[in-house]
């Protein structure tokens, strides 16, 4: 495979939060109230096909919400597929939610030996660098201490020491170089640096644009599950601000309804959080707003995907629904 990473037509669809009843209690009230137990589901990446070469370092970029740790956690094998084939070649080091594998009942110790395989490399190696990982990781003098006693703070600085002991083939970030106080911040900063070269796959995800920009070759934006641009850093960057800062003057449904009065094509919507099993899709026109959806009555409003606003639910509730058909 000449791919370090590759995604053909890959979707995740997953149940929603409040589908989750795990005791007895709130399914017999759930079914109380609507007479049955339905399943909701969300589509939380949605048809992505992308290819990422040996040694490019893409970064992903996009609202809270939009699929790009979901994606990193498709890479990394945490999560499968729904529909198509994730596919990865080399080594991986993926830091999300780093610390989170740890046994709270372990030492410092066994867990270092323990996560650091849980990575892929083999025990004997792993452990001729226990004493440099709690080194770094600023905790030897404890290292006989159960995991548990560690503040929050120092099981994400011995769990990222862990994961960037070694040098992987491909690095997974997602939003780590603020583990610890401004001085660890800094450390960590430092360790990373050595990574960025010409060896390591580095896949960034991360909310500061300009180091973004700066430091990858490539950049991601998705919103919604879908890819919305692949290519050139700066091109990505400004047509993401573009949209942010578009939905961001929207506030208040009037507001909504100001911008499809001013305007004679139509304005598409989107809320923050999915309903049913997909985005829902609004229409709004001549004062009142209509649901549709990414099927023939999407298609014959002729607007691209990148043209549909995002704002907070609560907005779109604000505007009246139409009561005829579209």
């Amino acid at each position: 495979m000449s791919s370090a990473i590759e995604f053909s037509d890959v979707s995740l669809t997953r149940r929603t939060q409040e589908e989750l009843y795990y005791d007895l209690k709130r399914t017999l009230l759930n079914i109380w109230r609507i007479g049955r137990v339905g399943v909701r589901r969300h589509t939380v990446i949605d048809g992505v096909s992308l290819s990422i070469a040996h040694g490019e370092k893409v970064g992903i970029i996009g609202p809270n919400g939009s699929g790009k740790s979901t994606l990193l956690k498709l890479i990394a094998g945490v999560l499968l597929p729904t529909r198509g084939t994730v596919s990865v070649s080399g080594s991986l080091s993926p830091l999300i939610e780093i610390g989170v594998g740890f046994d709270p009942d372990l030492t410092l110790v066994d867990n270092i030996i323990y996560y650091g395989v849980l990575l892929g490399h083999d025990e004997a190696l792993v452990r001729t660098h226990v004493e440099a990982i709690l080194d770094f990781a600023e905790l030897a003098d404890i290292r006989e201490q159960p995991t548990k006693t560690l503040s929050s703070g120092m099981s994400a600085r011995l769990g990222f020491a862990v994961a960037t002991e070694f040098r992987p083939d491909i690095l997974l970030l997602d939003e780590v170089l603020a583990v610890g106080d401004e001085r660890f911040r800094r450390k960590c900063d430092a360790r990373i640096e050595r990574f960025w070269d010409a060896h390591s796959t580095i896949i960034l995800v991360s909310h500061d644009l300009s180091y973004v920009a700066r430091t990858c070759q490539r950049i991601i934006w998705i919103d919604g599950g879908k890819v919305r641009f692949d290519g050139e850093p700066d091109v990505a960057v400004q047509r993401y601000l573009n949209t942010v800062a578009t939905s961001a003057t929207i506030r208040k449904g009037e507001d909504l309804i100001a911008l499809a009065a001013s305007t004679p094509d139509p304005v598409l919507v989107r809320g923050t959080s999915g309903i049913d099993n997909e985005l829902a899709i609004f229409l709004v026109r001549n004062g009142h707003r209509w649901r549709i959806s990414a099927n023939g009555e999407y298609r014959r409003t002729a607007v691209s995907w990148e043209n549909v606003l995002v704002v907070e639910d609560s907005v779109i509730e604000e505007v009246p629904e139409g009561d005829v058909a579209l």
